[in-house]
């Protein structure tokens, strides 16, 4: 099992989605869950962001949102939830 860490963005996008839509906070939690059990694979269609270097991945959470984290040893660090890894 990993355990997880998060970002002040993640948090703060989140809330964004908790406050907002909170059915996307349902799907976001459903993902966050599924990740830490299974890193590499599983819902939302892991995908590694090789472009980024190190051990980045990504995962639909629909068509526009992308949670993103780093696998580090144990640890999984959620960096964002909202957007897609291109934006800028």
């Amino acid at each position: 099992m990993f355990h997880a860490e998060y970002s002040k963005r993640f948090d703060r996008e989140y809330k964004r989605f908790c406050n907002s839509n909170p059915r996307m906070a349902e799907k976001i939690d459903e993902l966050r869950k599924d990740t830490l059990e299974h890193p590499t694979e599983g819902l939302g269609k892991p995908e590694r962001l090789r472009h980024l270097g190190g051990n980045v991945w990504s995962r639909h959470v629909d068509k526009k949102n992308r949670l993103r984290y780093s696998i580090e040893g144990n640890i999984i660090y959620f960096e964002r939830c909202r957007g897609h890894y291109k934006d800028h």
